[in-house]
């Protein structure tokens, strides 16, 4: 198998751990109140610390991840996310208020993790994997965050009994811990900044090596290989490499002040702001179901979900439409949400119905995720990716804050159907913002692929041989 797929693996185990220990105790809240005698609120805390953490810290995470390259990068995620689950384990179930700092301590750590990881499906995606395969790679990475959350939702509430719930956690906790390990492990095993052989002209580009074909773009077996460059055609745009925090920062505010990436942003944010709703609000808006069926629901939002990411890459790849992808998904998504409020609006008893409404919206709002990662790409290329991600998920952490303190507040003044109303105008106003406000169809990236072409030769003809050799 070729290497790029054990990179995409390695990193996989690692963003999928992480977003397993974010969403831990929310299936057994009830027993975790009377073992360390704290709030509902309080451990709610447990969780919101990662998006609180990504908020403040996700520029300063970023650029030290483009500072040090993918290795490195996801050596201290994985780091981080294991310690933060040793600490859990270590004393995380003491039955006091001290068990639960003991947890929030961990589980801020961990947080710092997700710093290292979050923003990586797309930067792995472009330096392992070759043009037909980038999108489908990069939801993949996607996907495998989903798959931490969908185990977190499917798994804890059967492997801790809130009965039981002292014992059961402190090996739930060391089950933890155990995987955490072998990410770390594979991360230090496996992975490299770049493989020996570009994949693509874009990865050629971003490395800043541009020789000719039989050049080794990864420097003595996977260097970084990045120099500080400008790119040609009087663009000005400025490939992030040592220059230094105040260079990366004018990246950032250039980035923010084109109107198309904006507004990406902010419809990012708010369409990720709508899938947080759902999945915190679950149980509330579904309150004439028992605690298991609504549970039930939520990791069937998530699985269909995964299907969704892994379409929209597929989709991408094969059309190179990114504008009109995520155009579509987000106008999907509009009306799977309009179809999920009016079903809750009308009572409908019918649980099939709630099934396949609740599957939509997994599917499409789940999809949004990795098509705006590859979209932003394109409309910033050669910026690197991780930091052109990274905006997008600093403004879906703010916005699923935001949403998910409003809607506490909407569903105890209004009700049900006030908090429908509220996601259906989140993701209506994304949807709006992507069809009317963005409108850029200058693919920067597909532009530097399809210009010169110097894969396009004998480089290409030798693709057997490099997949043979394992290079990417």
């Amino acid at each position: 198998m070729p290497k790029r797929f054990y990179v995409l693996a390695s990193f996989s185990v690692v963003t999928c751990a992480n977003s397993w220990l974010w969403i831990t105790f929310s299936p057994i809240e009830e027993g975790l109140e009377g073992l360390w005698g704290v709030s509902a609120e309080a451990i709610n805390q447990l969780s919101t610390v990662f998006m609180i953490s990504y908020i403040f810290l996700g520029f300063g995470g970023l650029y030290i991840l483009e500072q040090v390259g993918l290795r490195r990068g996801l050596l201290y995620g994985a780091g981080l996310t294991c310690l933060g689950s040793a600490v859990r384990l270590a004393g995380g179930t003491h039955p006091s208020a001290w068990g639960f700092g003991v947890s929030y301590a961990g589980s801020l750590i961990a947080s710092l993790g997700q710093l290292f990881t979050l923003a990586v499906p797309p930067l792995l995606a472009t330096s392992w994997f070759p043009a037909s395969e980038r999108s489908l790679a990069s939801n993949v990475g996607v996907v495998a965050n989903q798959c931490g959350t969908a185990l977190g939702l499917g798994v804890t509430g059967i492997l801790v009994d809130e009965a039981n719930v002292k014992d059961d956690l402190w090996r739930y906790f060391l089950l933890q811990t155990a995987v955490t390990v072998i990410g770390l492990t594979m991360v230090w095993v496996v992975v490299e900044d770049f493989p020996e052989v570009a994949p693509s002209k874009a990865a050629r580009v971003k490395s800043g090596s541009g020789g000719g074909e039989e050049e080794k773009w990864g420097r003595e077996g996977g260097g970084r290989g990045r120099e500080e460059s400008e790119r040609g055609e009087g663009e000005g745009e400025r490939e992030v490499g040592k220059g230094g925090f105040w260079v990366y920062i004018e990246t950032v505010k250039h980035l923010l002040l084109k109107r198309d990436v904006r507004l990406l942003a902010i419809a990012y944010g708010l369409s990720t702001g709508t899938f947080y709703s759902v999945a915190t609000f679950l149980s509330q808006l579904l309150d004439s179901w028992e605690a298991s069926e609504s549970s039930t629901v939520g990791l069937f939002v998530v699985l269909i979900g995964l299907l969704g990411s892994l379409t929209g890459g597929y989709w991408l790849d094969r059309s190179r439409e990114y504008q009109h992808v995520t155009r579509s998904f987000y106008v999907f998504a509009t009306l799977a949400m309009a179809f999920w409020a009016f079903v809750l609006a009308t009572k409908a008893n019918n649980r099939a119905l709630v099934y396949l409404t609740a599957s939509l919206a997994g599917f499409t709002l789940t999809a949004n995720i990795g098509t705006g990662f590859e979209f932003v790409v394109e409309l910033t290329f050669p910026v690197s990716e991780s930091t052109t991600a990274g905006l997008l998920n600093v403004s879906a952490q703010a916005f699923g804050c935001v949403s998910i303190w409003v809607g506490e507040a909407l569903l105890d003044a209004l009700g049900v159907d006030a908090l429908n109303i509220m996601m259906l105008l989140l993701i209506g106003t994304a949807t709006l913002l992507v069809c009317f406000g963005v409108d850029n169809e200058e693919y920067l990236r597909e532009k530097e692929e399809s210009r010169g072409s110097v894969i396009g030769g004998s480089l290409l003809r030798r693709s057997g041989t490099i997949e043979r050799e394992g290079l990417i």
